[in-house]
């Protein structure tokens, strides 16, 4: 008799997990919803733990020594373009992947540039696809006869204050630009690619510009530029800032917000050269160096279980500890807290594992304040409505 009053009251702590997340799903419900709260919603759903990670813990000194190098093309014209490729391709670089679109005809300069793209088969040139109403398709003219049939786009709902985190490798049987690459360049490490096409897939970012072989218009067409150091790697050319003002940032550039970006919160400028993201997760394609993101049922399924794991914890102080029931919750729910970011910065950094752990901290953060309210529910049902149940809750608190 004595070990059966002892057993524990599984089935109460489940209902009352299970009350804690209706209630949780019930105010995430009405935060989204509610228009007047639209700012501050978005503010927090475009910030991840991780972002830590980059802005706090990454080292971003480190140059990389892969096959990758970078050309800013500036501002240049067509006809410069067209004579920077001739001059790279006789370095006999793999692939040259051109982050840039030619949508209109100009001048004579634009059958110079036809005539280089015509007689190289290693470049890849992209598209902006317009695969829902946010953005609009930009293609080259026909006139240059590229063919490549990749595109460019990145996952995010707005470039001008979304950070960019995630793409497709590959979308309705396209290929994204640096899949496209990595098809020209190694076969085996694009099939690893294609796998994940249809599939959103995070961004391992390394560095800014700085940590990338990374060489300017001038540079490059000068005589003594050595062309053995572009010999079967990848080149990517793209717009990296103006040489003539390289500090002065336009609002109207190819940039980006990223996990990189050293402000993380309140109004800043967007950190990242569209190319350079394309460089960063081409060397993630190199390196192999992948990460596997929580699907959002195994985040919730988890928040749940540790909810469940804690909760005889937090019942058994509402009902014996009364008086320091808030004292000790308050303490307990921040060393979690701590416990848990840690966790999260840790796994990410060293196993390659993300998890999305706001569900999980609001589980935490949130356990004491339903438990209260579930304690008034059922002291009414049971005392006012006079509904016939035993409860841990009613039998013990006082």
């Amino acid at each position: 008799m004595r070990s059966k009053k002892k057993r524990p009251h599984f089935w109460e702590y489940l209902l009352i997990n299970i009350f804690v997340f209706a209630g949780i799903f019930l105010l995430s419900f009405i935060l989204l919803n509610v228009s007047l709260l639209s700012p501050f919603t978005k503010a927090f759903g475009d910030f991840t733990l991780t972002d830590l990670y980059y802005s706090k813990v990454v080292n971003q000194d480190k140059i990389y020594n892969g096959p990758l190098v970078l050309v800013n093309i500036e501002n240049r014209n067509r006809s410069e373009i067209a004579l920077l490729i001739e001059k790279l391709e006789t370095g006999k670089p793999k692939v040259v992947g051109i982050d840039a679109i030619f949508p209109d005809r100009r001048d004579y300069s634009d059958s110079l540039l036809r005539q280089v793209i015509s007689q190289n088969n290693n470049l890849v040139i992209p598209y902006i696809a317009s695969f829902d109403s946010l953005m609009r398709e930009a293609r080259s003219n026909p006139f240059f006869e590229s063919r490549s049939n990749s595109y460019v786009n990145m996952v995010g709902d707005r470039s001008d204050f979304t950070t960019i985190r995630y793409y497709y490798p590959g979308y309705h049987q396209i290929p994204a630009f640096t899949t496209a690459i990595m098809q020209l360049y190694d076969s085996a490490l694009a099939n690893e690619l294609l796998k994940r096409k249809e599939h959103k897939t995070e961004i391992r970012y390394y560095g800014n510009l700085q940590n990338f072989v990374y060489h300017n218009y001038d540079e490059v067409m000068d005589p003594g530029y050595n062309l053995d150091s572009v010999k079967n790697k990848i080149v990517l050319l793209g717009y990296m800032g103006s040489a003539l003002a390289p500090d002065k940032i336009s609002l109207d550039e190819d940039r980006f917000f990223t996990p990189l970006n050293p402000k993380l919160s309140g109004r800043s400028l967007p950190d990242m050269y569209g190319v350079i993201i394309h460089a960063n997760i081409i060397r993630m394609a190199l390196d192999r160096d992948y990460i596997y993101v929580f699907p959002s049922w195994l985040n919730f399924l988890l928040a749940f279980c540790l909810s469940l794991l804690l909760m005889p914890l937090f019942v058994h102080w509402f009902v014996n500890k009364a008086l320091w029931f808030q004292l000790f919750t308050l303490f307990f729910q921040f060393t979690i807290s701590i416990l848990f970011v840690y966790f999260t910065i840790w796994l990410y950094a060293r196993v390659n594992v993300k998890i999305e752990s706001s569900v999980v901290l609001v589980a935490v953060l949130l356990i004491d304040q339903f438990l209260a309210f579930y304690y008034h529910l059922i002291k009414f049902l049971k005392y006012k409505l006079k509904w016939n149940f035993h409860s841990k809750l009613l039998e013990g608190a006082h």
